[in-house]
């Protein structure tokens, strides 16, 4: 018998053995496939969040280029009817300041291309078939939108890439936070769900959230404007947008740095989301730009809350240990009336907001068609102006400036008028500002400069001898561009003497100087050039400057010159700077010169030069010319010009 029993406890004992190990090998293959499982749902979960996020950017491109195509083929749809293929092409042009856009085309109703616009190598777009609006490939999009009264289609071919680095960047901080989650959960189990939740919760954060101020984003924004709209549209209601932009912000990022530029949007956040509560949504749009979204509400009820919003704003911060002000403009539209679309209501906003910063900042405007009409009025003067010069539409036109006691010509102001063929002439203070916005006035100043240089020395060939001409510059010429070095070629190019080159500029320069700008003064008379100080008397800091720099000449402004025959006090004025002037060895010309008793006050008051409408209008170079022949011809007491 016990022999008999041996044998099967000994097998029991292996059997058990067996069972063990295979129970720990299933156990191991279930526990792998558990996490091959987990691992499976969350690849799952990041490729949904993937797609949802790639989808949600190419959508957000796809609006915002289907917005400015409607905007150009707005524009370009009139000369297509007109048959101005030339300008309709330079309308296309304007693609160019989208760097995602790739080519654009405009066909007739029939199919045949009228214009085209397209970068490097990449090939103008084709029709797509059966009328599609839009078109895939892995990494482009083709938008194809009608032209206003039937007239054709506008194709328009966008890179998709921003919209994949937009992905991959997301793909990489999520994998990256699932990664740290997967290790931590390897290495702890417990909390594992609690740690996948923060995971999630963490990437719609991140594609939800400003990390700054911890503010919707841009993104979510308008999700919320959207949503919106849609319930005020079913309920017959109204939606209103804020665009807030803080006055001055980059003065402050600038001068305390970036740090402190921080700390002052999380406070602004804070703040806006206090005043917000559960009125009103709130987001950050980027930079130093907030949006806020109030529903069911009307132009009045607008109105209080944007007085709220810059008495919230103009409260001083405390950075730094000093209070530091801020104010802010506020841009609104209202939908229906100012658009039904999210696109359309942030863009009349920002529009809007562009017009509060115009009318002095910290205040707040209400879109209207004026701005509407003014933004499109801009756009058409901008895109002429830019034209002016490839036209030959730009002229100088010239002022004699003439000697008190000879009444001779003895200089000339240069000054520039735009003959277009659109809108038709204008002078100098009617576009300059323009240009200014535009970033033109660099081209159109180096073009006056090397204009008058030339006709200046034609002058000199022709036998006036010592005739100098007077450019004005403008304080973004001096800021933005190498003046010292275009003078400097310049009259290298023409061979004008420096001595009959006068350079002017205004107050504003001495009152806005630094460092660099007045280098690069100093080294413009370095070369012989003379400066002038234009308008004269207008500003509030130059008197302490007339030392330090080599000024040759002031220019008393004419508001000091008009009435100064029957003005004591502009008389004083006037006599009192041509007084200092004198004494720092600085020559004075007047402008605004009008009538016989003006000119012998300035006379009496030792007035050197004096310009203006009593010895002539500008004139042509041709016909100056002919005058100043004719003056010199004439005898010193000559009367004057007509």
């Amino acid at each position: 018998m016990p022999q008999h029993t041996l044998l099967p406890t000994s097998l029991l004992r292996k059997a058990e053995g067996r069972f063990t190990v295979l129970r720990m090998r299933l156990r191991g293959i279930l526990m792998r496939a558990k996490r091959s499982l987990v691992i499976l749902s969350h690849t799952l979960a990041l490729l949904a969040l993937l797609a949802w996020q790639y989808g949600l950017a190419r959508n957000d491109l796809v609006e915002g280029l289907r917005a400015e195509a409607t905007l150009i083929g707005h524009h370009l749809a009139p000369l297509l009817s007109q048959g101005d293929t030339e300008a309709a092409q330079d309308m296309m042009r304007q693609f160019d300041h989208l760097p995602t856009i790739l080519a654009a085309a405009a066909y007739s109703a029939d199919g045949k291309l009228l214009a085209y616009y397209r970068r490097a190598s990449d090939e103008v777009p084709q029709l797509l078939p059966n009328g599609q609006a839009l078109g895939y490939d892995f990494d482009r999009v083709t938008l194809q939108l009608p032209l206003t009264a039937g007239n054709g289609w506008l194709l328009v071919k966008a890179s998709l890439r921003p919209v994949h680095d937009r992905v991959v960047w997301f793909a990489l901080a999520a994998s990256l936070i699932m990664a740290t989650s997967f290790a931590l959960a390897w290495m702890l189990s417990a909390g594992r769900r609690r740690r996948l939740f923060r995971v999630e919760q963490g990437l719609r954060h991140l594609a939800n959230y400003d990390a700054l101020t911890g503010l919707p984003n841009r993104v979510l924004f308008r999700r919320h404007l959207k949503r919106a709209l849609a319930s005020a549209a079913s309920a017959g209601g109204a939606v209103t947008v804020m665009f807030v932009d803080l006055d001055n912000f980059k003065i402050i990022n600038e001068a305390l740095g970036h740090e402190i530029g921080d700390r002052l949007l999380r406070e602004v956040g804070r703040r806006l989301a206090r005043l917000a509560g559960h009125e009103a949504r709130l987001g950050r749009l980027g930079g130093d730009e907030f949006g806020i979204v109030l529903a069911n509400t009307d132009r009045d009820a607008a109105a209080r809350f944007a007085e709220r919003t810059l008495q919230v704003l103009s409260r001083p911060l405390e950075l730094l240990d000093q209070p530091v002000y801020i104010g802010a403009s506020i841009g609104i539209a209202l939908s229906p009336n100012d658009g039904a679309d999210a696109s359309t209501l942030l863009k009349r906003a920002d529009a809007a907001m562009y017009q509060a910063k115009d009318n002095g900042k910290n205040s707040y405007q209400f879109f209207s068609a004026d701005l509407h009409l003014k933004a499109l009025q801009h756009f058409t003067f901008e895109m002429s102006l830019r034209r002016a010069l490839e036209r030959g539409e730009l002229a100088l036109y010239y002022q004699p400036q003439v000697e008190v006691e000879t009444r001779q010509i003895v200089g000339v102001e240069a000054l520039l008028r735009w003959k277009s063929a659109e809108f038709g002439t204008f002078a100098s203070g009617d576009f300059i500002a323009i240009a200014e916005q535009s970033g033109l006035i660099n081209q159109l100043g180096a073009w006056a400069i090397e204009t008058a240089c030339r006709q200046a020395r034609a002058w000199a060939d022709a036998g006036l001898d010592g005739l100098t001409v007077s450019v004005n510059l403008s304080v973004r010429q001096l800021h933005t561009c190498d003046i010292v070095r275009l003078v400097r070629d310049t009259l290298d190019k023409t061979g004008l003497a420096p001595n009959l080159l006068e350079l002017e500029i205004t107050e504003t320069v001495l009152m806005k100087h630094n460092a660099e700008v007045m280098d690069k003064l100093k080294a413009l008379t370095e070369l012989g050039v003379r400066l002038a100080i234009d308008d004269f008397g207008t500003g509030y800091s130059s008197l302490a400057y007339l030392r330090r720099l080599p000024v040759h000449r002031l220019k008393i402004d004419k508001s000091f010159v008009r009435d100064s025959h029957f003005t004591p006090d502009d008389a004083a004025i006037a006599a009192a700077i041509i007084s200092m002037a004198r004494k720092l060895g600085i020559e004075v010309t007047a402008e605004g010169v009008e009538n016989e008793e003006q000119l012998n006050l300035l006379k009496q008051a030792g007035c050197h030069l004096v310009q203006g409408y009593y010895f002539g209008s500008p004139l042509p170079a041709d016909e100056l010319e002919t005058l100043i022949r004719r003056l010199r011809a004439t005898p010193a007491s000559g009367q004057r010009s007509a």
